[in-house]
């Protein structure tokens, strides 16, 4: 039966562990950018989906007062 050098294999584990480390720590950061620029990304389009909807949220020239506030102390 071979002898098994249990110093080499750790040793051998344990930078198979860093680098998987580093390419998850990778990818996080990569995910976290591309979650960053979908949020970005939807914010311009609703405001352009707003602006495409009408006068971007201005109220209409023919706007006439139909309800005013009660008195004070009503």
């Amino acid at each position: 039966m071979p002898e098994i050098d249990v110093e080499q294999d750790l040793t051998q584990v344990n930078s198979q562990i860093e680098d998987l480390v580093s390419q998850l720590n990778k990818l996080n950061s990569e995910r976290e950018q591309l979650t960053q620029n979908i949020h970005n990304l939807n914010g311009i389009a609703m405001y352009l989906r707003g602006k495409q909807q009408g006068n971007g949220g201005d109220t209409p020239e023919d706007f006439e007062l139909t309800e005013e506030f009660p008195p004070e102390g009503v």
